[in-house]
Parts: structure tokens; sequence; C-alpha cells
């Protein structure tokens, strides 16, 4: 049984909920879109296999997660955000605007692309929702997507779910330089340390939009 802090107050009735260890980080991978009970383990290193279970069985309670069968997922299905857990991007996005504001972590952590792209995705800026070009990222052999309709930016894990209007291929020491702003896409491709089959100049619009945070805040798009 998760601990309560046997509290009225809105805050320890929410940690309540989320404050349990691994919790949030449960919540951040399935902003990347639904995800197989073996995919949230293996993204969640140290998390434990009946943890994992008692956490994922916690929060169905809440419809922060909820169970989904997408395309290919097999018996078992899939986890996605139920309607509450989509509620809590605004606070992922707080967090992580937050957490950018910290010193370097030590070389030894863990470091995992698809962290990068929820970043760029919760903390673009609010003009971001105006990127409506399918953006299909193949970084170090990894795929992700990214796409804007007006109204919020979507980003998941694997191909995207039909032909992208831009394709971005490198290396994951190129794509963090881009998304740090410490590499032009020309300088890139001059390089040839990334491949642009698309529009070049939606590409540099793509890297200039969703960028790693720097820890000052700022405007972001809607969730």
């Amino acid at each position: 049984m998760a601990r309560s802090y046997q509290q009225s107050c809105f805050l320890a009735r929410a940690l309540d909920v989320l404050g349990e260890r691994w919790t949030l980080l449960i919540v951040r991978e399935l902003t990347l879109g639904p995800r197989r009970y073996g995919e949230l383990l293996d993204a969640l290193p140290g998390i434990g296999n009946g943890l994992l279970a008692a956490r994922l069985k916690h929060l169905e309670q809440y419809d922060v997660v909820r169970r989904t069968r997408p395309a290919g997922a097999g018996r078992w299905g899939a986890y996605e955000l139920g309607d509450r857990g989509q509620a809590l991007v605004p606070v992922l996005r707080s967090f992580v605007d937050w957490g950018a504001g910290l010193e370097d972590p030590p070389p030894e952590y863990t470091d995992r692309t698809a962290w990068s792209v929820t970043a760029m995705r919760l903390t673009a800026p609010a003009e971001a929702v105006s990127f409506d070009a399918l953006t299909q990222l193949d970084v170090g052999g990894e795929e992700f997507w990214l796409h804007a309709d007006g109204e919020r930016v979507r980003a998941e894990v694997g191909p995207a779910p039909i032909r992208p209007d831009l394709r971005l291929t490198c290396g994951r020491e190129t794509f963090d330089s881009l998304v740090r702003g410490q590499m032009s896409v020309e300088h890139a491709v001059a390089a040839g340390e990334l491949v642009v089959a698309g529009d070049s100049g939606a590409a540099r619009s793509f890297f200039e939009m969703f960028t790693l945070p720097d820890g000052t805040g700022g405007g972001v798009a809607e969730a």
C-alpha cells in the first residue's frame, strides 16, 4: 500500500499519488506515447519488475496511466497516459526547466536520447505548436517523431505513422550539439554529420524551435 501523509492539503494529497520514487519517471516515459511493460522496464534501469508493476497498478487507480492496445503490441498490450496523466504534462515541464538549472550530472549517470527528446518537446516555445512538418529523427539508430497540430506538440518513440515531411539523421554527439545550439544545421550537413531529407529551411527551424532548456525558463507550448 502506498504511504500517505494523511493530510487534507491538496499538495499532500497529490504527493500521496505521485510522490513515491519512480512515479514521475514512469509518467515521463509515457509522454513519448504508449509503451509496453518490457519497454518501461528497460527505460527505467534499477526500478525492478515488482516495483514497476506496483507503481503501474497504483497509478491506474487514479487514471494517471491506463492500459491500451496499439497495433503490434501483442496480447499484453501497453500503457499510456490517462486523462489525469496528461494533466501532469505542465508539471513535468516545470520540473524539466528547474532541473536544467542544476549543475551538470556526473559522467557515470545514465543518459538516453529519449530523455532529451522529452525535454525538447516539453519545453518548446509557444510558437512550436505551429511547426506542422511531421519530423522523423534518426539519432544513432534510434527513431522518434514529432508533430504539431496548432494546439500542441506530440512526440513519440518509433517511426512516424505516415511518410514524414522532414527526416533528420545524425549521431548522438551531433544531435546533442544541434539541440544545445553549439552547431548549426549548415555546419553539420557540410561536415557530413547530419543528413536532411526534406526542406533545409524546415530543418533549421526545427533545431531553432526544439532545443534543450538552459534552466532560465520561459514561454512554452501547450501540452
